[in-house]
């Protein structure tokens, strides 16, 4: 079992998938922008619509969560890695993320600090921080330096 898992893997992916899933969200933002972030006393009025404009956020992100996985699972095929590797990794994210175990509002300034150049509560600023993140977690998944695995060197003698 130790030969099938690739720790180093394991934790490029798990980030990767992170940056992927929200950058999703950012873009879900985008679906009801107006309600969201400009009609404060709409919001307080209407929180039916508040929730189920939450809920489509929080299923975009997990749509961009299940899309890493295919891509992880395709890159792990292709270099004839273990499949379980991404399993392991999408169980994982999605446990911690949707069974509130980690919150965005934990990593809140680690993952916005990239669309620190941009005014984030703007309908540009949502895409041009969900570009950036999604940017980042896909040259996670795909540069090859990343994606090597990890070969102990032993010394002869």
């Amino acid at each position: 079992m130790k030969s099938i898992l690739n720790t180093r893997l394991l934790v490029i992916h798990f980030i990767a998938f992170l940056l992927i899933m929200y950058g999703a969200q950012m873009f879900g933002f985008i679906f009801d922008y107006k309600f969201l972030f400009l009609d404060h006393t709409n919001r307080i009025n209407y929180p039916s619509r508040m929730d189920s404009d939450m809920a489509i956020v929080e299923q975009v992100g997990n749509f961009g969560l299940i899309l890493s996985f295919i891509l992880s699972w395709v890159i792990s095929s292709r270099k004839n890695w273990h499949w379980i590797n991404s399993i392991i990794v999408f169980v994982l994210t999605f446990a911690i993320e949707n069974w509130v175990l980690l919150r965005w509002t934990k990593f809140h300034n680690i993952y916005l600090s990239p669309g620190g150049l941009f005014h984030v509560f703007s309908k540009w600023g949502h895409i041009a921080e969900g570009t950036i993140l999604l940017v980042v977690g896909l040259s996670l998944l795909f540069f090859k330096s990343n994606n090597e695995v990890y070969k102990p060197r032993y010394r002869k003698g």
